[in-house]
Formats: structure tokens, C-alpha cells, sequence
């Protein structure tokens, strides 16, 4: 989104920005619009204000120009400056104080020759914080000569996902090694990352709100080890992600959407465990599909996309190596749906 009160940069991942309750003069980044999450459970409400696959962009006008952006976070937070595609060692730390951090387009990446300055989907001089998935976070202000990013400078299209903490990338050791992003940065997309950690429960609000955007090209729905883990019965489960799979592809009949079933996790390897329950969840989502009347409707096995040493110790969150073989998988099944 572009906003009024910051138009040298574009705010991604953003619905809408609100006062940031922490700091003066501060606008939070919330992935959903409030009006959204109201309706959503209450910890849906809360993970959507944070910044998880949000991105502050600018492009600097000059290579030697210095841009300032200040920041402030309501706890403890963190964002990764990449340009273009590129990533930087630098780590931007941000507290509850307003900080301002400056960044200029790096010394070598001034020199690149024309091949490689195209050969990546972004345009290397699109400077690109990343917020990782931690507190909420807000932008107070940005100085320096530098402009939005025009469109010829980043991916053509763009990859919307939503899905649990998995989605979210919880376990991956930053957030662009999460599954979402590896499958954008497969794919050559912008990745729009709306995961819901503990939450996403495929709840009317959040599916009229998917079904409602029209800015993306490609969409994955991870339905939902939440559900499963938080007592809902499979018949609850089976009519929400209906609903919610065949209002988003119903609205979107040209695009591609694909249910994602549950991963491998604890009920499935873990003895005395509940893997028939995690069998029928699966099935349940499968049969969701079959039946579907969209046929741009699929199902990818999320059970096939990757095994359970992918896992970290809680068995439960893929770590590194189970998001990098999931973001292989799908983006290998995306690609030949969008073909």
C-alpha cells in the first residue's frame, strides 16, 4: 500500500496502518484491516497487527544518497534490510524508543553489470526491510531523497498464503527462510503472508476478506493443524475450510488456489498420539476439493512435502530444513498450475 503520511516509500503486506499505542506519532502495520479482525478469534486479532512478511520499501534517487527510516516496536523486534534480492548482514533491532537506522544502496551493488541487475525478480535498488514475525511494529518517519518502487522494479506477480504459524514461518531461523517466502522467491512472487500463529481457525470473516482481494495470482490455504490441535470436530472443520476454499476460488476462477493438508507433526510419529485424527483431517480437506465445483480448486499433500526430521524438537514446527523442503514442493506444484 502507499500512504499519505509516508509517500517516499510503499508499506507491503499492509492493509492498513493505525496509532501505534507505545510511541507518539508512530503508525502500526497491520496485515488485516481492523474492521476484519474485530470479527476474527481474538488471538487472530492480535497476530494480524503483527508484522510477519510486512516490508518497508524504497528506492534510493541517488547511489550515494543516505535515507533515514524511524522505528519503534511495542516489544522487542527485529527487521532484515534486503536490496532487491539480495540480502545484508545488518540486523535492525527495534524497541519500544523510537530509533532511526539509515541505509544507502551498498558500494558493489552500485557497480553490478546489466545482466544480473535483471536477473533477479526484484530490482536491486529497491532497498526492502523485512519485519520478522515479532511484536508489532511502527513507522514514525523516513528522510532521504528516495521514491516508492515503480512496478518494472519488483515481481510481476504475487503469491498469497494463509495457513497457521507454519505459515507464519514460527520455527525458521528468520523470516525469509520461511516456507512462504522460499516458494515466492522460487516462484519469482511477491509473497502476501497472512498466517495466523495458534489461530487460523478458516473463520467467515477471514474468507470473505480472502475471497474480497483481488491483488494476487496464486494462493495457498494451509487448513489447519490449529483446528485440529484446539478441539474442533471434524465436521467443524470440514465446513469451514469448505467455505473458505470455495469462496476464495469461487471469486477468483481463472487463479489457481491450493489446499495445503497438514504437515507431518507430532500425531503422526509420536506413539500414543492421535494419528487417525490427523489421517481424517487430511481426508476430510481432500474431499473438500474433490467435491468442489471450481475447478481451480487443488490440494497439494502436505504430508508429501517434506518428512518429520524436518521438524524442530516440539515436533510440531518445521525448522529450516522442513520449510526449505516445503517451499520446494509447493513452489514445484504452483509452478505447474500457473503454466
Amino acid at each position: 500500500m502507499y500512504s499519505d503520511t509516508h509517500p517516499s516509500v510503499s508499506l507491503h503486506n499492509v492493509a492498513e496502518t493505525i496509532p501505534a499505542d507505545w510511541a507518539t506519532d508512530g503508525t502500526q502495520l497491520c496485515r488485516v484491516p481492523t474492521s476484519v479482525g474485530n470479527d476474527l478469534n481474538v488471538d487472530a486479532r492480535e497476530r494480524v497487527r503483527h508484522p510477519t512478511g510486512c516490508e518497508v520499501r524504497f528506492v534510493p534517487n541517488r547511489d550515494d544518497a543516505t535515507v533515514r527510516v524511524t522505528l519503534s516496536a511495542a516489544e522487542s523486534a527485529a527487521a532484515r534490510p534486503f536490496w532487491g534480492e539480495f540480502q545484508s548482514s545488518e540486523l535492525v533491532t527495534i524497541g519500544p524508543t523510537p530509533t532511526t537506522f539509515e541505509f544507502a544502496v551498498p558500494e558493489r551493488l552500485r557497480k553490478l553489470d546489466d545482466e544480473t541487475e535483471r536477473a533477479g525478480a526484484f530490482s536491486p535498488r529497491v532497498c526492502r526491510l523485512r519485519f520478522e514475525a515479532g511484536a508489532p511494529v511502527a513507522l514514525h518517519g523516513v528522510s532521504g531523497d528516495c521514491r516508492p518502487p515503480t512496478s518494472d522494479e519488483l515481481p510481476s506477480g504475487r503469491y498469497l498464503a494463509y495457513g497457521t504459524s507454519i505459515t507464519e514461518g514460527a520455527a525458521a531461523s528468520a523470516g525469509h527462510l520461511s516456507y512462504v517466502a522460499r516458494v515466492a522467491r522460487h516462484l519469482g512472487l511477491d509473497a502476501l503472508n497472512l498466517g495466523c500463529s495458534g489461530s487460523a481457525f478458516c473463520e467467515p470473516a477471514m474468507a470473505d476478506y480472502l475471497a474480497g482481494r483481488d491483488d494476487w495470482d496464486v494462493a495457498t490455504l494451509s487448513l489447519s493443524v490449529n483446528m485440529a490441535n484446539r478441539g474442533f470436530t471434524l465436521a467443524q472443520f470440514r465446513d469451514r475450510a469448505d467455505a473458505l476454499a470455495n469462496a476464495v476460488a469461487g471469486a477468483h476462477p481463472t487463479r489457481p488456489v491450493a489446499c495445503v493438508t497438514l504437515f507431518p507433526y507430532h500425531a503422526d510419529v509420536v506413539r500414543d498420539d492421535d494419528a487417525r485424527r490427523a489421517a481424517d483431517f487430511r481426508a476430510a480437506l481432500r474431499d473438500v476439493v474433490a467435491e468442489s465445483p471450481h475447478d481451480n480448486l487443488h490440494v497439494i499433500d502436505g504430508d508429501e512435502a517434506m518428512d518429520a526430521t524436518g521438524l524442530t524438537v516440539d515436533v510440531l514446527h518445521p525448522g529450516d530444513a522442513g520449510m526449505e523442503a516445503i517451499g520446494r514442493t509447493v513452489a514445484g506444484r504452483l509452478a505447474e498450475l500457473l503454466d
